[in-house]
């Protein structure tokens, strides 16, 4: 869980740092949940199959296989390549690991305290539900669940911002208190320990501060990259919309003007 909670901790502080113009020059929702894997693609509704796709060439629509033409398969081919080349890279750009945060903060932890304080681990999984809630990636799978990709800024920024802050506020909390059971036995000099932390806490943001900043920047550039292809797929998806109507009970993306 260390691996991914460095994840969310980073990513949470890189897309705050998103050009709010990229927000403006792409409003695209995913209205259905989507599985992809090597062979299969899944539109999952309600937590059920509704739409899935086979080796990218034979469409299944609640269960019932959708004969279609040479033609009509290669705009099902161009619809799965469309999926395929954004959302997983989408899944990857939200769950990617990154050597900093929650392990920096972990050291700082080791180096107060004995032992964890269990407030930070509790915290963590909240963390981490909240995460996969959303994006989720295996060993052979990728999974988005339906929502505005224009404010996935704003899920990180917000809604995991807020677990990770009071995830680390709580377990600072614990060390101090530990602290001061030290101190009252005397098992150490608090001011020193109290005095230690905060400098390494002061050279552990610089430190953060300068990579995700780097990391902000990647993601904006991908930004605009993103909405084009979700464009595209959008144009895509309607074409076999007109090819198979019952495909548009299952309207994926929804690009806002």
């Amino acid at each position: 869980m260390a691996f991914l909670s460095r994840s969310i901790l980073a990513m949470s502080i890189a897309l705050s740092s998103l050009n709010v113009s990229a927000k403006a020059v792409c409003e695209v929702e995913l209205r259905h949940g989507l599985i992809i894997t090597d062979d299969v693609i899944r539109i999952v509704d309600k937590g059920q199959t509704r739409v899935q796709i086979n080796n990218d060439n034979q469409l299944f629509i609640r269960g019932y296989w959708i004969d279609l033409s040479p033609e009509e398969s290669q705009v099902l081919m161009q619809f799965s390549a469309g999926i395929r080349d954004t959302v997983p890279e989408l899944v990857e750009l939200a769950t990617d690991g990154v050597n900093l945060g929650l392990s920096a903060i972990e050291q700082v932890v080791e180096g107060m305290s004995d032992k964890e304080p269990e407030v930070l681990k509790t915290q963590l999984q909240y963390v981490e539900r909240a995460l996969m809630d959303k994006f989720k990636r295996g060993d052979d799978f990728f999974f988005i669940a339906p929502q505005s990709l224009s404010k996935i800024d704003d899920f990180f920024t917000e809604e995991i911002s807020k677990k990770i802050h009071s995830a680390v506020h709580g377990s600072l909390g614990a060390i101090l208190v530990s602290l001061g059971d030290a101190f009252k036995s005397r098992e150490g000099n608090i001011e020193d320990r109290i005095n230690d932390m905060g400098l390494r806490m002061d050279i552990i943001s610089k430190e953060i501060d300068k990579s995700l900043q780097k990391k902000a920047q990647q993601l904006e550039l991908k930004a605009s990259e993103y909405c084009e292809c979700l464009n595209s797929l959008d144009v895509t998806e309607s074409r076999l919309q007109m090819i198979v109507p019952s495909m548009a009970d299952f309207d994926l993306v929804q690009i806002k003007s």
